[in-house]
């Protein structure tokens, strides 16, 4: 891959947060991150991201779903994947992340080389776009 992703992840665990960056930092990978959905949106609409790694369970009445919500509803967005990272995995929840698009639902805890083949399969797919489009 000669193109450099762009990853925003949000999580309101720091701990987390440092986890996954260590983990996807490659050199060629753009890696920000926010501890909260509010703090998410305003990072994804100064920079867009290509792959958005959420956790639902924020904190406040705009959690990670309400996030997805927002950027997928958002033109700019339009090719954002989006995957989930939670302690949570209820059937409902689930369900919502299907409908909103979410490419991939991963819950806690989680194997860092499952998360690692997981963001290379959906670089693979966004170069493979941008070829097709070129």
């Amino acid at each position: 891959m000669t193109t450099n992703s762009k990853i925003l992840i949000v999580d309101d665990d720091r701990d987390l947060r440092n986890l996954v960056r260590l983990s996807l930092e490659n050199g060629r990978r753009v890696i920000r991150e926010a501890s909260t959905a509010l703090d998410g949106l305003r990072c994804a609409n100064e920079v867009p991201p290509d792959i958005l790694l959420l956790d639902i369970g924020l904190p406040g009445q705009f959690n990670g779903f309400s996030l997805c919500e927002s950027l997928c509803k958002d033109p700019r967005h339009h090719a954002l994947r989006v995957v989930v990272i939670s302690g949570h995995g209820e059937a409902e929840d689930l369900e919502q992340a299907k409908r909103l698009g979410v490419v991939a639902y991963i819950v806690k805890p989680f194997s860092q080389t499952r998360l690692v083949t997981l963001i290379d399969q959906l670089e693979n797919q966004i170069h493979e776009m941008v070829t097709i489009v070129s």
